[in-house]
């Protein structure tokens, strides 16, 4: 009995930085979300710590067209809570400004080496007739077997020029327009 004693302060320990390690995994810190950026990830990290400490790095949650480009190239990569199989993972995207209402929906294609994954790579093209140059709001879902796995929310930002337009024409609207009683 007393060596059990003994034993328990070593146990919890070990417990203790087993739990540790675990935490420390990419897939166990961004567990259920998705991150975004406009710059394509690296093949490879040397740690799971450096991996960690870039994806806080390059994580993007508002994006906004340049001047006279018609979409966004969107890299992200999504964490799920368990390791997934599948062939083919539905995102959808919704827009969230006013109601949720769906904008876009795309497969996203695993690693067929892979039997299940619980980090998924991939990218999108935001183009201008489905994701208007204007302030909105958005929220993209990737969804295993009608259940969501991962999440994030996102905006697009009107440009600089889509501005001075929309002010302009705002301009001409109130200086043209009579009001009569």
């Amino acid at each position: 009995m007393t060596r059990l004693i003994r034993l328990w302060p070593l146990a919890a320990a070990l417990c203790l930085f087993a739990a540790d390690a675990y935490a420390k995994k990419p897939a166990n810190v961004f567990k259920g979300k998705i991150i975004m950026s406009t710059t394509p990830f690296p093949a490879r990290f040397s740690s799971d710590k450096r991996f960690i400490s870039h994806m806080r790095k390059v994580d993007t949650k508002t994006f906004t067209y340049a001047e006279d480009a018609e979409s966004i190239n969107i890299e992200f990569m999504a964490f799920f809570r368990r390791p997934y199989g599948g062939t083919e993972f539905p995102a959808m995207v919704y827009d969230v400004t006013e109601t949720r209402r769906q904008v876009a929906t795309f497969p996203i294609y695993p690693d067929p080496t892979q039997k299940s994954t619980r980090i998924l790579a991939s990218y999108a093209r935001l183009s201008k007739e489905q994701f208007p140059d204007e302030t909105r709001k958005y929220e993209m879902v990737i969804t295993s077997g009608g259940k969501i796995i991962a999440k994030t929310k996102f905006t697009i930002r009107e440009s600089a020029a889509a501005r001075a337009e929309r002010i302009a024409e705002e301009k001409a609207l109130k200086k043209g327009s009579v009001v009569t009683f």
